[in-house]
């Protein structure tokens, strides 16, 4: 959907680009030595920009009678310029729809490295207050090692299928050593959480677990530093943020003390299909997008289709491609998530609408035989 999304303010600015370039073959040569007739080249860019607007999407030109060579070649430039860079646009947008999914994975393992580097950090900070202490016969307590002791910790540390995600997607902190350093020293050991866990003498493994949880609550998912830091590079950072805060919760609850057990999190059960899935959808909604808007409007009843929300628009456009084009998904399945997409990121009165108009068309393209299911997509199609 953000993709599709994206795809729509590509196409909108793509249009002003192409508009501009019109207003630029016809602008006034103020470097000719010929006199320019300035009424004549407005006149022309007007006329050009209106058969620009009723052909960009089209691939033959309706030419008005007022048009001449000028116009036609600054229209059909324009046209070209315009299709060509929203090709480009959707081409990477495409690709970095789907790098978005594994930025998130990214980012899981990243954050469960980071709670290994704060161990680390908490044993150095310890040494080096030892060493200064031990001039004066002083000692540290032993619970200012408790993070670094941390069981829970521990089994991050020497978990072999862990160790070797991080190897697959280069997860290390070594780059940014200095930013890790800032957050321990002026975040968690500052943290009132940290300080009570600290002053524990030999927590047990709940404690551990608990302190765990918190730091990725309190300071990985809510510091400022942090989430600056993540946001800069993951551009959904805040949509994935919910579903990364459910993916560590679910991995540190995991941990087990006696088999040494932490579960790591697969967004996706087969990777393979499910981009496939996505890049189809993307590419049917993309393909048949005057189909799905004839097909919304003709529905949405005193509707105008320039008054419907703008995401409302490209969630019905999507249900609609996923109701034709994938037989095994259930058409009430189809409705529902879409419904539920509706209710995260559109208006208050989106999912009612939303519902209804799915509601309609669903049972208009059945009619017309236009929606076909098989296997899986029969179930619950009623």
């Amino acid at each position: 959907m953000q993709a599709l999304y994206a795809v729509q303010k590509c196409e909108e600015a793509n249009f002003e680009l192409a508009q501009d370039h019109i207003e630029d073959i016809f602008t006034p040569d103020l470097n000719s030595m010929e006199v320019q007739d300035k009424a004549l080249l407005k006149q022309n860019a007007k006329a050009a920009k209106k058969i620009f607007k009723s052909n960009y999407q089209s691939n033959q030109i309706k030419e008005e009678q007022d048009s001449n060579p000028e116009i036609r070649t600054a229209v059909s430039d324009a046209i070209n310029l315009f299709q060509n860079h929203v090709k480009k646009d959707i081409s990477f947008i495409r690709k970095d729809m789907l790098e978005a999914v594994n930025k998130l994975l990214e980012n899981y393992y990243l954050s469960l490295k980071l709670l290994i580097e704060f161990s680390e950090l908490a044993k150095e900070d310890v040494e080096k207050r030892r060493k200064r202490l031990a001039e004066s016969g002083k000692q540290v307590f032993e619970s200012e090692l408790n993070l670094y002791r941390n069981k829970g910790i521990k089994i991050l540390r020497e978990n072999d299928a862990l160790q070797s995600e991080f190897i697959r997607f280069n997860t290390s902190w070594e780059d940014d050593q200095l930013d890790v350093q800032e957050w321990y020293r002026d975040s968690l050991k500052k943290a009132d959480f940290y300080k009570e866990y600290m002053l524990k003498n030999d927590p047990n493994f709940e404690d551990d677990v608990e302190v765990l949880i918190q730091i990725t609550r309190q300071l990985i998912l809510k510091n400022e530093a942090i989430t600056n830091f993540m946001a800069e590079r993951d551009l959904y950072w805040e949509e994935n943020k919910s579903a990364l805060k459910s993916m560590l919760k679910k991995s540190i609850k995991s941990l087990d003390e006696m088999t040494q057990h932490v579960e790591l999190i697969e967004l996706s059960a087969n990777w393979e299909d499910d981009s496939e899935f996505f890049k189809d959808l993307f590419q049917y909604t993309i393909h048949n997008d005057e189909e799905y808007e004839k097909i919304i409007s003709d529905f949405a009843q005193n509707w105008a289709t320039e008054r419907i929300a703008a995401v409302d628009m490209i969630i019905l456009k999507m249900a609609v491609a996923e109701m034709l084009n994938f037989p095994s998904i259930p058409v009430k399945v189809t409705i529902n998530e879409y419904i539920e997409l509706s209710k995260n990121y559109s208006t208050q009165k989106s999912k009612q609408f939303v519902n209804g108009l799915l509601d309609k068309i669903s049972i208009s393209l059945e009619k017309e035989d236009r929606i076909k299911k098989s296997g899986r997509g029969l179930i619950d199609n009623k």
